[in-house]
């Protein structure tokens, strides 16, 4: 179930650096979609005024309030569209299509379950976060990793049933080095399932320093114009044969198996 309606701001806040998050709200004639909006599914938001030239931009969904019928989002003020979105006051009303994609498929019961996200990327993991704790899950160990201690946006990330394990390129907060090293350093459990999302060097460099074949769904993070596979922007190699070797991040994702992801 897909919809195209018009979201409420009722919150947009800065969290440090150029990092922001806003809640937006959906509109009770279209309540019907608050069920399928699912971690590693995302939103395609219009940021600015109405103009058939200008593509909505992708968002993944941070939160869910299927009570308050909203949820969240984080964004990196990164260009123009995401400038105007930090401008977003309360009551502020934004064209979007929703919700889209695919979602990350439910851990093995019993199975050691590990979150590895870098940099904005770590937005669908905390959904999946609220997930697995609703579920009756404990909380999950998160390996976030950011280029500095200002875009690891703590505060929003700890509210979150998550075991936080911090690390910054700079080595001003947490682990001294990469997400994936601080991964390493504390090794991985037997039978551990991963859940990713991160720049593509991020989930190449995981992919190298994992054992063969260890189970990883990997969120990718594509540009995208439309959405909905039909300006085949988006597309993305994979190990399978002729035509079927590629797959739009949009249609087919954007979680893939990170194993059948040829490298970038």
């Amino acid at each position: 179930m897909k919809v195209l309606c018009d979201l409420t701001v009722t919150r947009n806040q800065p969290l440090g650096g150029a990092l922001w998050a806003a809640t937006l709200e959906i509109p009770p004639a279209a309540g019907a979609v608050l069920p399928e909006v699912k971690a590693g599914r995302f939103a395609m938001l219009r940021c600015g005024a109405e103009d058939a030239l200008d593509f909505r931009r992708p968002f993944s969904f941070a939160q869910l309030s299927e009570q308050a019928g909203s949820f969240s989002i984080l964004y990196r003020v990164v260009g123009e569209r995401t400038e105007w979105l930090s401008r977003a006051k309360p009551g502020q009303q934004l064209s979007a299509l929703l919700p889209l994609g695919n979602a990350f498929s439910p851990p093995r019961d019993g199975s050691p379950v590990l979150l590895v996200g870098g940099g904005v990327g770590v937005a669908p993991l905390l959904l999946l976060a609220q997930e697995l704790a609703a579920a009756g899950c404990k909380p999950v160990p998160l390996y976030f990793g950011a280029a500095t201690a200002s875009e690891l946006a703590l505060e929003f990330v700890r509210a979150f049933p998550v075991e936080l394990h911090a690390a910054t390129d700079d080595r001003t907060y947490g682990y001294p080095g990469t997400v994936v090293a601080n991964l390493l350093a504390d090794g991985l459990p037997e039978g551990a399932q991963l859940y990713a999302c991160g720049p593509r060097p991020m989930l190449e460099a995981l992919r190298a320093a994992l054992p063969p074949r260890t189970p990883v769904q990997a969120s990718l993070e594509e540009v995208m114009a439309c959405g909905i596979g039909a300006c085949y922007g988006c597309a993305v190699m994979t190990d399978g044969l002729g035509a079927e070797a590629m797959k739009l991040v949009c249609r087919d994702g954007p979680v893939f198996d990170l194993w059948r992801l040829c490298p970038c």
